[in-house]
């Protein structure tokens, strides 16, 4: 082997060494804190991942519950899903994101609604786990002026009770006489909702659009000093309780 050629071989072996070692698989296995950028304001979610190769296993912590979640890692593109069950209804949740060091980025998907932005960052080891997520949305203590004589127009915070879990909305309400109108908002965005307000009992009704088809949901409840409180049914489905507080 003459120099020359020795001098290339050493080049080539140092340069597939350099290779090997910048392509080497990321790791995420661990406790990482998630901030999910909703229309309604940001929620941060508790996540641990476990990770064998390419293969990502785990669990998530949403409003809905703690739920286990499949997907890859593969180089530093994230992609895992799961589901999420509501009300006899399964959610399909994609999280895709992009790890760089110990941070991600990317884009959730809610059953084919549209996406919202989402962030992690690994849990330092001395940080205590957060409270379940289902508190993640704190519920607004009430103004000092709500109450029966004010109706129902304004910004609400609501919480529907799921069996063990609490889902969080928020509503803007407007009401004239007895007709009611204004917004449901979800973390995926604002639902129009209508309905009445006969004395201190409210009606509200939407229609959420799932991959299953629509849902017409009827929520109705009676105002007192303290909030709303009511029945919250899915057709066909059955029914939740819920409650609500003022927002303003």
């Amino acid at each position: 082997m003459t120099r020359k050629s020795f001098l290339v071989l050493v080049v080539a072996l140092a340069w597939l060494v350099s290779a090997q070692t910048s392509s080497a698989q990321i790791d995420i296995s661990g406790a990482w804190i998630v901030t999910v950028d909703s229309p309604q304001g940001q929620m941060q979610i508790d996540t641990n991942f476990k990770q064998v190769g390419e293969k990502v296993t785990g669990d998530v912590t949403s409003p809905m519950g703690s739920v286990e979640f499949a997907g890859t890692l593969v180089k530093d593109e994230l992609a895992v899903s799961y589901s999420v069950p509501v009300q006899g209804q399964t959610l399909e949740i994609r999280m895709t994101g992009k790890v760089a060091n110990d941070t991600i980025t990317g884009a959730l998907e809610l059953a084919g609604m549209g996406q919202v932005a989402w962030s992690a960052k690994r849990r330092p080891a001395t940080t205590a786990a957060a409270a379940p997520a289902a508190g993640a949305v704190a519920v607004s203590a009430a103004s000092s002026n709500g109450g029966v004589s004010s109706g129902v127009t304004g910004k609400w915070n609501i919480t529907v009770q799921m069996g063990p879990n609490a889902m969080p909305l928020t509503a803007t309400l407007k009401q004239d006489g007895e007709a009611v109108s204004g917004s449901i908002g979800t973390p995926l965005g604002d639902l129009p909702v209508t309905g009445t307000m006969t004395g201190s009992t409210l009606k509200l009704q939407f229609t959420a659009q799932t991959p299953q088809g629509d849902l017409a949901v009827t929520m109705t409840g009676d105002l007192g000093p303290d909030g709303i409180t009511g029945k919250s049914s899915v057709a066909g489905l059955g029914e939740s309780d819920w409650s609500a507080k003022r927002a303003d």
